[in-house]
Protein backbone atom coordinates (compact mmCIF):
# COMPACT_ATOMS: atom_id res chain seq x y z
CA UNK A 1 0.00 0.00 0.00
CA UNK A 2 1.54 3.21 -1.17
CA UNK A 3 0.41 6.78 -0.03
CA UNK A 4 1.78 10.01 -0.81
CA UNK A 5 1.87 12.85 1.94
CA UNK A 6 2.47 16.54 1.45
CA UNK A 7 3.73 17.30 5.03
CA UNK A 8 7.25 18.62 5.73
CA UNK A 9 9.79 16.10 7.45
CA UNK A 10 12.69 15.72 9.57
CA UNK A 11 15.60 16.76 6.90
CA UNK A 12 12.99 18.77 4.87
CA UNK A 13 11.80 15.83 3.31
CA UNK A 14 8.19 15.60 1.92
CA UNK A 15 6.94 12.26 3.69
CA UNK A 16 7.06 9.44 1.06
CA UNK A 17 5.35 6.43 1.21
CA UNK A 18 3.38 4.76 3.56
CA UNK A 19 4.06 0.95 5.04
CA UNK A 20 1.21 -0.93 5.59
CA UNK A 21 0.30 -4.86 5.54
CA UNK A 22 -3.07 -5.53 3.82
CA UNK A 23 -5.35 -7.58 5.95
CA UNK A 24 -6.13 -9.54 2.58
CA UNK A 25 -2.40 -10.96 2.61
CA UNK A 26 -1.87 -12.02 6.01
CA UNK A 27 -4.06 -14.80 6.83
CA UNK A 28 -2.24 -17.43 8.89
CA UNK A 29 1.26 -15.82 7.79
CA UNK A 30 3.71 -14.74 10.68
CA UNK A 31 5.48 -12.26 9.37
CA UNK A 32 5.51 -10.14 6.13
CA UNK A 33 8.55 -8.02 5.01
CA UNK A 34 7.66 -4.99 2.83
CA UNK A 35 9.29 -5.87 -0.47
CA UNK A 36 10.95 -1.81 -0.30
CA UNK A 37 13.17 -0.45 2.28
CA UNK A 38 12.13 2.00 4.42
CA UNK A 39 13.69 5.95 3.80
CA UNK A 40 13.70 9.30 6.32
CA UNK A 41 9.75 10.51 6.65
CA UNK A 42 8.19 7.17 5.38
CA UNK A 43 5.36 6.33 7.60
CA UNK A 44 4.55 2.82 9.47
CA UNK A 45 1.30 2.03 10.18
CA UNK A 46 0.71 -0.82 12.78
CA UNK A 47 -2.64 -2.21 13.16
CA UNK A 48 -4.00 -3.89 16.97
CA UNK A 49 -3.02 -7.14 16.14
CA UNK A 50 0.43 -6.15 14.47
CA UNK A 51 4.02 -5.69 15.86
CA UNK A 52 6.56 -3.70 13.06
CA UNK A 53 9.84 -4.10 13.40
CA UNK A 54 12.64 -1.85 11.82
CA UNK A 55 15.76 -4.01 10.61
CA UNK A 56 19.49 -2.47 9.90
CA UNK A 57 22.70 -4.43 9.60
CA UNK A 58 21.33 -7.63 10.55
CA UNK A 59 19.70 -6.21 13.83
CA UNK A 60 16.09 -5.73 14.81
CA UNK A 61 16.73 -2.03 16.03
CA UNK A 62 13.21 -0.97 16.91
CA UNK A 63 9.65 -2.29 17.42
CA UNK A 64 6.37 -0.86 17.01
CA UNK A 65 3.91 -2.13 19.11
CA UNK A 66 1.31 0.08 19.47
CA UNK A 67 -1.14 0.61 16.52
CA UNK A 68 -0.54 4.17 14.90
CA UNK A 69 0.75 6.13 11.92
CA UNK A 70 4.66 6.37 12.79
CA UNK A 71 7.14 8.84 10.80
CA UNK A 72 10.96 7.39 9.89
CA UNK A 73 12.31 9.72 12.18
CA UNK A 74 14.65 10.44 14.90
CA UNK A 75 11.83 11.87 17.54
CA UNK A 76 9.71 8.73 16.65
CA UNK A 77 12.24 6.37 16.32
CA UNK A 78 14.96 7.47 18.92
CA UNK A 79 17.52 5.11 17.59
CA UNK A 80 18.13 6.45 14.49
CA UNK A 81 19.64 9.39 16.18
CA UNK A 82 21.45 7.01 18.45
CA UNK A 83 22.89 5.56 15.08
CA UNK A 84 24.30 9.38 14.14
CA UNK A 85 27.20 9.44 11.70
CA UNK A 86 26.48 5.90 10.24
CA UNK A 87 23.28 7.38 8.92
CA UNK A 88 24.56 10.78 7.37
CA UNK A 89 24.06 10.94 3.82
CA UNK A 90 22.29 7.51 3.79
CA UNK A 91 18.77 7.33 1.84
CA UNK A 92 17.68 4.03 2.61
CA UNK A 93 17.10 3.65 6.67
CA UNK A 94 16.49 -0.09 6.72
CA UNK A 95 13.81 -2.58 6.57
CA UNK A 96 10.67 -3.13 8.11
CA UNK A 97 9.33 -6.88 9.07
CA UNK A 98 5.84 -6.94 10.05
CA UNK A 99 4.66 -9.99 12.69
CA UNK A 100 1.05 -10.96 13.54
CA UNK A 101 0.32 -11.02 17.34
CA UNK A 102 -2.47 -12.96 17.58
CA UNK A 103 -2.51 -16.54 17.83
CA UNK A 104 -2.08 -18.80 14.48
CA UNK A 105 -2.82 -22.65 13.31
CA UNK A 106 -0.83 -25.23 11.57
CA UNK A 107 -0.84 -28.55 10.60
CA UNK A 108 2.17 -31.02 10.49
CA UNK A 109 3.08 -34.69 9.40
CA UNK A 110 5.95 -36.94 8.64
CA UNK A 111 7.81 -36.22 5.38
CA UNK A 112 9.18 -39.62 5.49
CA UNK A 113 7.78 -42.48 8.09
CA UNK A 114 9.22 -43.06 11.88
CA UNK A 115 10.92 -46.22 12.99
CA UNK A 116 9.22 -47.86 15.41
CA UNK A 117 10.72 -51.27 16.95
CA UNK A 118 7.52 -53.08 18.16
CA UNK A 119 7.95 -57.02 20.34
CA UNK A 120 5.39 -58.40 18.31
CA UNK A 121 5.85 -57.18 14.67
CA UNK A 122 9.28 -55.77 14.70
CA UNK A 123 10.63 -53.61 12.91
CA UNK A 124 7.34 -50.74 12.21
CA UNK A 125 7.16 -47.42 10.14
CA UNK A 126 4.50 -45.47 11.14
CA UNK A 127 2.99 -41.91 10.08
CA UNK A 128 1.80 -38.96 12.41
CA UNK A 129 -0.19 -36.05 11.47
CA UNK A 130 -1.83 -33.23 13.58
CA UNK A 131 -1.85 -29.87 14.10
CA UNK A 132 -0.51 -26.78 16.06
CA UNK A 133 -1.51 -23.43 17.46
CA UNK A 134 1.39 -20.90 18.09
CA UNK A 135 2.06 -17.19 18.54
CA UNK A 136 4.93 -14.57 18.54
CA UNK A 137 6.10 -13.97 22.23
CA UNK A 138 9.36 -12.20 21.82
CA UNK A 139 9.00 -9.55 18.03
CA UNK A 140 12.32 -8.50 18.99
CA UNK A 141 13.81 -12.34 19.52
CA UNK A 142 11.82 -13.13 16.78
CA UNK A 143 13.22 -11.38 13.86
CA UNK A 144 17.43 -11.27 15.62
CA UNK A 145 17.28 -15.04 15.19
CA UNK A 146 15.50 -15.60 12.39
CA UNK A 147 15.89 -13.01 9.57
CA UNK A 148 19.49 -11.88 11.18
CA UNK A 149 21.07 -15.43 12.79
CA UNK A 150 19.24 -17.97 10.31
CA UNK A 151 18.59 -15.87 7.35
CA UNK A 152 14.81 -16.34 7.30
CA UNK A 153 12.79 -13.66 5.11
CA UNK A 154 9.60 -15.55 4.71
CA UNK A 155 6.87 -16.98 6.61
CA UNK A 156 6.97 -20.18 4.61
CA UNK A 157 10.94 -20.70 5.73
CA UNK A 158 9.86 -20.40 9.77
CA UNK A 159 6.52 -22.68 9.64
CA UNK A 160 8.97 -25.47 7.47
CA UNK A 161 11.70 -25.31 10.91
CA UNK A 162 8.31 -25.09 13.34
CA UNK A 163 7.22 -28.57 11.70
CA UNK A 164 10.49 -29.97 11.52
CA UNK A 165 11.13 -29.80 15.16
CA UNK A 166 7.36 -30.92 15.82
CA UNK A 167 8.00 -34.12 14.09
CA UNK A 168 11.35 -34.82 15.78
CA UNK A 169 10.07 -34.27 19.24
CA UNK A 170 6.99 -36.57 18.17
CA UNK A 171 9.32 -39.35 17.76
CA UNK A 172 11.46 -38.68 20.93
CA UNK A 173 8.20 -39.09 22.92
CA UNK A 174 7.31 -41.93 20.84
CA UNK A 175 10.81 -43.44 22.50
CA UNK A 176 10.45 -42.43 25.70
CA UNK A 177 6.87 -43.80 25.99
CA UNK A 178 8.23 -47.08 24.05
CA UNK A 179 11.18 -47.27 26.95
CA UNK A 180 9.34 -45.49 30.32
CA UNK A 181 6.11 -47.86 29.48
CA UNK A 182 7.59 -50.52 27.41
CA UNK A 183 4.25 -49.01 24.87
CA UNK A 184 3.55 -50.97 21.30
CA UNK A 185 2.16 -49.73 18.54
CA UNK A 186 -1.60 -51.31 19.33
CA UNK A 187 -1.09 -49.31 22.46
CA UNK A 188 -0.41 -46.09 20.80
CA UNK A 189 -4.16 -45.00 20.86
CA UNK A 190 -4.18 -44.89 24.53
CA UNK A 191 -1.51 -42.20 24.95
CA UNK A 192 -2.12 -39.51 22.21
CA UNK A 193 -3.02 -37.04 24.75
CA UNK A 194 0.05 -37.60 26.74
CA UNK A 195 2.31 -37.77 24.04
CA UNK A 196 0.85 -34.29 22.81
CA UNK A 197 2.10 -32.61 26.30
CA UNK A 198 5.09 -34.34 25.92
CA UNK A 199 5.89 -32.87 22.31
CA UNK A 200 4.63 -29.26 23.49
CA UNK A 201 7.11 -29.59 26.96
CA UNK A 202 9.98 -30.56 24.78
CA UNK A 203 9.30 -27.94 22.16
CA UNK A 204 9.09 -25.01 24.74
CA UNK A 205 12.88 -24.89 25.59
CA UNK A 206 13.79 -24.69 21.77
CA UNK A 207 10.77 -22.61 20.43
CA UNK A 208 11.35 -19.59 23.35
CA UNK A 209 15.11 -19.15 22.13
CA UNK A 210 13.28 -17.98 18.76
CA UNK A 211 10.61 -15.73 20.32
CA UNK A 212 8.22 -18.33 19.75
CA UNK A 213 5.59 -20.10 21.91
CA UNK A 214 3.49 -23.45 20.79
CA UNK A 215 0.60 -23.04 23.00
CA UNK A 216 -1.29 -26.44 21.40
CA UNK A 217 -1.23 -29.21 19.81
CA UNK A 218 -4.07 -31.22 18.94
CA UNK A 219 -5.67 -33.77 16.80
CA UNK A 220 -2.77 -36.35 16.55
CA UNK A 221 -3.11 -39.20 14.45
CA UNK A 222 -0.85 -42.23 14.51
CA UNK A 223 -0.78 -44.08 11.20
CA UNK A 224 0.11 -48.32 11.02
CA UNK A 225 0.63 -49.31 7.70
CA UNK A 226 -1.53 -51.94 5.98
CA UNK A 227 -0.18 -55.12 6.61
CA UNK A 228 0.02 -54.69 10.34
CA UNK A 229 -3.24 -52.36 10.72
CA UNK A 230 -4.47 -55.50 9.07
CA UNK A 231 -2.76 -58.24 11.85
CA UNK A 232 -3.91 -55.59 14.80
CA UNK A 233 -7.78 -56.36 13.57
CA UNK A 234 -7.07 -60.26 12.79
CA UNK A 235 -5.70 -60.58 16.47
CA UNK A 236 -8.60 -58.81 18.06
CA UNK A 237 -11.29 -61.15 16.03
CA UNK A 238 -9.49 -63.83 17.59
CA UNK A 239 -9.62 -62.73 20.56
CA UNK A 240 -13.37 -62.08 20.48
CA UNK A 241 -14.03 -65.64 18.99
CA UNK A 242 -11.89 -67.06 21.20
CA UNK A 243 -10.36 -69.01 18.46
CA UNK A 244 -6.99 -69.79 17.43
CA UNK A 245 -5.67 -68.75 13.78
CA UNK A 246 -6.21 -71.68 12.43
CA UNK A 247 -9.96 -71.98 13.28
CA UNK A 248 -10.24 -68.68 12.58
CA UNK A 249 -8.54 -69.03 9.05
CA UNK A 250 -10.45 -72.19 8.69
CA UNK A 251 -13.85 -70.16 9.07
CA UNK A 252 -12.72 -67.25 6.78
CA UNK A 253 -12.12 -69.81 4.12
CA UNK A 254 -15.48 -71.47 4.36
CA UNK A 255 -17.38 -67.87 4.40
CA UNK A 256 -15.77 -66.88 1.24
CA UNK A 257 -16.75 -70.01 -0.65
CA UNK A 258 -20.45 -69.77 0.45
CA UNK A 259 -20.13 -65.99 -0.30
CA UNK A 260 -19.09 -67.28 -4.23
CA UNK A 261 -21.74 -70.10 -4.40
CA UNK A 262 -24.37 -67.79 -3.39
CA UNK A 263 -23.09 -66.32 -6.73
CA UNK A 264 -24.80 -68.44 -8.92
CA UNK A 265 -24.34 -69.42 -12.09
CA UNK A 266 -20.54 -69.51 -13.31
CA UNK A 267 -19.34 -67.96 -10.50
CA UNK A 268 -20.60 -70.30 -8.00
CA UNK A 269 -19.91 -73.35 -10.89
CA UNK A 270 -16.56 -72.43 -11.56
CA UNK A 271 -15.49 -72.88 -7.56
CA UNK A 272 -16.67 -75.71 -7.31
CA UNK A 273 -15.66 -77.39 -10.51
CA UNK A 274 -12.25 -76.22 -9.89
CA UNK A 275 -12.60 -78.36 -6.41
CA UNK A 276 -13.35 -81.46 -8.44
CA UNK A 277 -16.84 -81.77 -6.36
CA UNK A 278 -19.36 -81.00 -8.22
CA UNK A 279 -22.82 -80.69 -6.56
CA UNK A 280 -21.75 -82.92 -3.85
CA UNK A 281 -19.71 -80.60 -2.66
CA UNK A 282 -22.34 -78.15 -1.12
CA UNK A 283 -22.76 -80.80 1.06
CA UNK A 284 -19.33 -81.86 2.11
CA UNK A 285 -19.05 -78.15 2.79
CA UNK A 286 -22.34 -78.52 5.05
CA UNK A 287 -21.00 -81.21 6.68
CA UNK A 288 -17.95 -79.68 7.48
CA UNK A 289 -19.49 -76.97 8.98
CA UNK A 290 -21.95 -79.22 11.46
CA UNK A 291 -18.46 -80.53 12.23
CA UNK A 292 -16.93 -77.00 13.03
CA UNK A 293 -20.42 -76.50 15.15
CA UNK A 294 -20.99 -79.63 16.99
CA UNK A 295 -16.59 -79.40 18.07
CA UNK A 296 -16.87 -78.90 21.85
CA UNK A 297 -15.75 -74.87 22.96
CA UNK A 298 -12.12 -74.01 22.38
CA UNK A 299 -11.60 -74.78 26.15
CA UNK A 300 -12.71 -78.15 25.83
CA UNK A 301 -10.21 -78.39 22.69
CA UNK A 302 -7.28 -77.53 24.46
CA UNK A 303 -7.98 -80.24 27.36
CA UNK A 304 -7.81 -82.76 24.63
CA UNK A 305 -4.77 -81.34 22.55
CA UNK A 306 -1.15 -80.88 23.29
CA UNK A 307 -0.86 -77.26 24.87
CA UNK A 308 1.92 -74.95 25.37
CA UNK A 309 2.35 -72.19 27.60
CA UNK A 310 2.37 -68.59 26.26
CA UNK A 311 5.41 -66.90 27.46
CA UNK A 312 4.21 -63.90 28.28
CA UNK A 313 1.43 -64.43 30.00
CA UNK A 314 1.95 -68.15 30.97
CA UNK A 315 -1.51 -69.09 29.35
CA UNK A 316 -2.24 -72.65 27.94
CA UNK A 317 -2.97 -72.51 24.49
CA UNK A 318 -3.14 -75.36 21.80
CA UNK A 319 0.31 -76.37 20.17
CA UNK A 320 0.80 -74.95 16.86
CA UNK A 321 -0.80 -71.57 17.86
CA UNK A 322 0.57 -68.84 16.38
CA UNK A 323 -0.58 -65.71 18.53
CA UNK A 324 -1.79 -66.43 22.38
CA UNK A 325 -5.39 -65.86 22.21
CA UNK A 326 -5.49 -64.74 26.15
CA UNK A 327 -2.62 -61.70 26.01
CA UNK A 328 -2.10 -61.74 22.06
CA UNK A 329 1.48 -62.46 22.02
CA UNK A 330 3.42 -64.78 20.11
CA UNK A 331 3.78 -68.40 20.58
CA UNK A 332 7.16 -69.53 19.75
CA UNK A 333 7.88 -73.05 18.07
CA UNK A 334 8.79 -76.04 19.91
CA UNK A 335 12.50 -76.08 20.27
CA UNK A 336 13.00 -72.55 19.38
CA UNK A 337 13.51 -69.07 21.49
CA UNK A 338 13.14 -65.63 20.80
CA UNK A 339 15.76 -62.35 21.45
CA UNK A 340 14.40 -59.90 23.50
CA UNK A 341 16.25 -57.64 22.10
CA UNK A 342 15.51 -57.76 18.38
CA UNK A 343 12.78 -60.48 18.68
CA UNK A 344 14.37 -62.96 15.90
CA UNK A 345 13.30 -66.49 16.13
CA UNK A 346 16.51 -69.10 16.75
CA UNK A 347 16.81 -72.86 18.11
CA UNK A 348 17.22 -73.20 22.16
CA UNK A 349 20.95 -73.20 22.81
CA UNK A 350 22.24 -70.32 20.97
CA UNK A 351 24.60 -68.56 22.85
CA UNK A 352 23.91 -65.68 20.77
CA UNK A 353 21.13 -63.74 18.52
CA UNK A 354 22.31 -64.09 14.79
CA UNK A 355 20.63 -60.82 13.97
CA UNK A 356 21.86 -58.46 16.28
CA UNK A 357 24.32 -60.10 18.30
CA UNK A 358 22.62 -60.11 21.77
CA UNK A 359 23.69 -62.52 24.70
CA UNK A 360 21.10 -65.27 24.67
CA UNK A 361 22.63 -66.90 27.54
CA UNK A 362 23.37 -65.33 31.24
CA UNK A 363 25.50 -66.84 33.97
CA UNK A 364 23.75 -66.77 37.98
CA UNK A 365 25.92 -64.95 39.64
CA UNK A 366 26.00 -66.62 42.63
CA UNK A 367 26.50 -70.59 41.19
CA UNK A 368 27.47 -69.80 37.32
CA UNK A 369 24.77 -71.78 35.83
CA UNK A 370 23.79 -70.98 32.81
CA UNK A 371 20.36 -69.18 32.72
CA UNK A 372 17.98 -67.61 30.30
CA UNK A 373 17.57 -63.82 29.86
CA UNK A 374 14.07 -63.01 31.08
CA UNK A 375 14.11 -66.02 33.76
CA UNK A 376 13.73 -64.16 37.14
CA UNK A 377 14.81 -67.28 39.61
CA UNK A 378 18.68 -69.16 38.93
CA UNK A 379 16.96 -72.81 38.21
CA UNK A 380 19.59 -74.39 40.63
CA UNK A 381 20.55 -72.26 43.14
CA UNK A 382 16.92 -70.20 43.46
CA UNK A 383 18.98 -66.71 43.37
CA UNK A 384 17.14 -63.66 42.10
CA UNK A 385 18.77 -62.72 39.14
CA UNK A 386 19.81 -58.84 38.69
CA UNK A 387 21.02 -58.45 41.77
Amino acid sequence: MALFGNSKGEKGNVARKTFAWEDSAKGENVMYRFPRNIEWNDNVVVREDEYAIFFRDGKAMHNFDRAGRYAMTTTTVPILGKLGAALTGVKQLGEIYFLQKRELRGKFGTAEPLAFRDPDFGLVRIRAFGKFAYKVEDPMLFITKFVGTEGMSSSEKVIDWLKDELVQCLNDSLGELKRDKNMAVVDIPAYLNEMEQIVIAKITDETNQYGLKITNIAGLNINLPKEVQEAVDKRGAMGALGVNYMQYQTGKAIEGVGEGAAQGGGAGAGVFAGMGAGMGAGAGMGAAMAQGMSQPPPQAQQSQKKTVKCAKCGHDVPEGTKFCPNCGGKIMTPGMISCPKCNTEMKEGAKFCPNCGNKMVLACPKCNTEVKPGVKFCPNCGNKMGE
